[in-house]
């Protein structure tokens, strides 16, 4: 009797094939469902410039106590003051519904603006917990002017003409953001 031949010898392994379609059929409706889902988000930034150090500029602002406008926004009041006490302190309540009221608080910040025509600079600090939402309607009334405001004028410092303003304070910096306090 002969000897069977050894099938180690004789395998013919084929090579697998893979099914690549569910994951085609993932990935297509994973990029579709993206694509649908980023046209609903909208990113806002709005520019908050970082502080700039120059000893030539800073010891000649030095010399005068600067306004450093401050806006808190508390529980049930807005007020408005400056650190350096250039202004009273105002306090204004909010309105009946528990919002700010931005009427009142736009008012008193035109009268700090006439008072001041140069600066641009407010330091914004909420209470902790209020709301976002609050938080930016604040922050557009202290920046823009209304077309029924009255006009204010500052000088040019390159050309020494009085200019209307374009906007109050336009650089808004926040204080506070982590402890929530005054």
């Amino acid at each position: 009797m002969l000897k069977r031949p050894s099938s180690r010898r004789k395998s013919h392994s084929e090579g697998i094939e893979l099914n690549l379609v569910p994951i085609l059929d993932t990935m297509v409706t994973l990029i579709g469902f993206l694509l649908f889902t980023t046209s609903f988000l909208a990113i806002v930034s709005i520019e908050s410039p970082l502080p700039i150090s120059s000893t030539e500029e800073v010891m000649e602002k030095l010399k005068e106590k600067p306004l450093q406008l401050t806006v808190a926004i508390n529980e049930g009041t807005t007020e408005i003051y400056s650190v350096s006490d250039k202004i009273p302190r105002k306090s204004i309540p909010n309105t009946a519904e528990g919002a700010v009221d931005l009427k009142a608080l736009h008012e008193g910040v035109i009268e700090v603006k006439k008072q001041f025509p140069s600066e641009e600079t407010v330091v914004l600090a909420p209470k902790a917990g209020i709301a976002y939402e609050t938080i930016i309607t604040v922050m557009d009334a202290l920046r823009g002017l209304e077309p029924t405001d009255p006009p204010i004028y500052r000088k040019n410092t390159r050309t020494g003409v009085d200019e209307p303003a374009k906007g109050l304070f336009t650089n808004v910096i926040f204080g506070n953001l982590l402890t929530g306090d005054k």
